[in-house]
């Protein structure tokens, strides 16, 4: 039996009590020689009434009773053995797996690109967070999938600007190297999918932010999250 039952029965047995109480108290006034209610066509009895000032006294035997019941559901409650099932029965295992998600482009407030006519041209800004991992190169599956659904969208022919850009977090020359490669990646998925394209595939580090990377000399954190991306732009159809 689990512990919630266990309360359950508890609560049932002292429900019961208080019935069986009341029903006592009622039989010992309602009893002859108590006063009650006057029946229409008979004399009201001459026994005191309770506003006389005589109160009512319990049956001893019924306390008696009432009493012993109590002890036997203690007894029981207290007897009532706990095993390894009814444990499992009574609680709920808590895993971190039930309470988290994995992380999906889909779900971001960040969306992985956006999209801007310029003049003549369509430019494709990717954001980096949703590419690669942190610190790598290397396109993640997802992140594959979505530029290849991108190249779609190219016109037949077209020449294709691929640039990288990096945040202001590290050296000039780390930077640099960084967001050439993650550029040739991206690249690569659009030569695999579209052997007719004519690739420009090019890495500028930290150069040409489009948000701070501080303000008022702190640190941007949101800003830097919007420098870190790639572009592609390819003439509009």
């Amino acid at each position: 039996m689990t512990a919630r039952r266990q309360r359950g029965t508890v609560v049932a047995a002292l429900a019961a009590l208080l019935a069986a109480l009341l029903a006592a108290l009622l039989a010992a006034l309602l009893a002859p020689g108590a006063a009650g209610p006057a029946v229409a066509g008979t004399e009201p009895s001459a026994s005191p009434s309770p506003s006389s000032g005589a109160a009512p006294t319990a049956d001893p035997e019924l306390m008696q009773e009432a009493r012993a019941a109590l002890a036997e559901q203690d007894a029981t409650v207290e007897a009532a053995e706990t095993t390894d099932a009814m444990r499992t029965d009574a609680t709920v295992d808590l895993r971190a797996g039930d309470s988290t998600f994995a992380l999906d482009a889909a779900d971001s407030t960040i969306t992985l690109e956006q999209r801007q006519e310029k003049k003549d041209d369509t430019v494709v800004t990717l954001t980096s967070d949703l590419l690669f991992d942190f610190g790598r190169a290397t396109l993640t599956p997802e992140a594959a999938k979505a530029v290849a659904r991108l190249a779609a969208d190219i016109p037949q022919d077209a020449t294709v600007r691929v640039d990288g850009y990096t945040d202001s977090i590290g050296t000039d020359a780390k930077n640099l190297t960084l967001s050439r490669q993650r550029a040739n990646a991206v690249a690569d998925v659009l030569a695999a999918e579209r052997p007719d394209l004519t690739l420009k595939v090019e890495g500028h580090g930290e150069a040409d932010p489009v948000a701070d990377n501080e303000v008022d000399g702190q640190d941007n954190p949101a800003g830097r999250a919007l420098n870190r991306r790639v572009e592609v732009t390819y003439p509009t159809a």
